[in-house]
């Protein structure tokens, strides 16, 4: 029988409104990462600045940096739970089910990820509020450049969690996995110490993070020029290009 767009919508509504449930009644972890990302740019905040002075060739400093870095770093640890998410169909033994339904490989993907994109974008957004809000960041090129990349950094992070629920084959391994990547990508982003002040051979190796195109991506946002921005978007595409081949690939030998 021919699908017909109906069909289509009825049945990724129903992964979506599924999805959005797993997510509500599981919260915490997001909530903590935003706590913790919060905590770290009020305290981060002034040694940024003072480092600033310091050494003046820093692109990003005070705020700008508190902000664009605990956004990355706090992202990727999120990440995780995507990848949880993921998981947790093979680990319920849903999986089965799910690939039994009329719904293709890609609606289902489709609509597990929709819910937990917004959690992502939620994250960032209140992120920026906050740091605008209470510590007056205010982007010289406007705020549209910085909501571009909040919705393209997002979108590359919830590709590679979906990639590294394929790879994982266990919570732990998850967790594990999950907990490296985010520290190794948060240190060659720059997201906590400024690409300019690492070690040289750390420096070398920082353009193969997407963190580090995230955070070059947010810089220019915030400081510009705009224009410069196609480059470091087009390499978070790059890495979530990446991740959506792995997923795919893994993913449909595990039917």
């Amino acid at each position: 029988m021919k699908m017909t767009d109906r069909d289509f919508g009825t049945r990724l509504g129903a992964e979506v409104r599924h999805q959005a449930v797993l997510l509500s009644r599981d919260p915490g972890p997001m909530v903590a990462y935003v706590f913790m990302a919060l905590l770290l740019i009020t305290v981060t905040r002034p040694m940024y600045g003072a480092l600033g002075h310091l050494v003046p060739s820093l692109p990003t400093v005070g705020i700008d940096q508190a902000s664009a870095g605990m956004a990355v770093m706090f992202s990727l640890f999120a990440l995780k739970v995507v990848g949880a998410h993921m998981l947790n169909e093979r680990t319920w033994n849903t999986w089965d089910r799910l690939r039994a339904t009329p719904a293709g490989f890609g609606e289902i993907i489709f609509g597990k990820a929709l819910p937990l994109y917004g959690a992502i974008l939620v994250q960032q957004a209140v992120l920026f509020g906050f740091s605008a809000a209470v510590f007056d960041l205010r982007p010289k090129t406007g705020w549209w450049p910085l909501i571009v990349c909040g919705f393209a950094w997002s979108a590359c992070v919830l590709l590679l969690g979906a990639a590294s629920s394929t790879l994982a084959r266990s919570p732990a391994q998850l967790g594990a996995g999950g907990d490296m990547f985010a520290i190794l990508t948060t240190i060659l982003g720059g997201a906590l110490v400024p690409v300019v002040l690492l070690p040289g051979w750390l420096r070398h190796l920082a353009p193969a993070s997407p963190g580090y195109w995230a955070m070059d991506a947010y810089r220019t946002a915030m400081v510009g020029p705009a224009g410069a921005l196609s480059r470091p978007l087009a390499m978070l595409a790059v890495f979530g290009v990446f991740g959506v081949l792995v997923a795919a690939a893994i993913g449909r030998s595990q039917r």
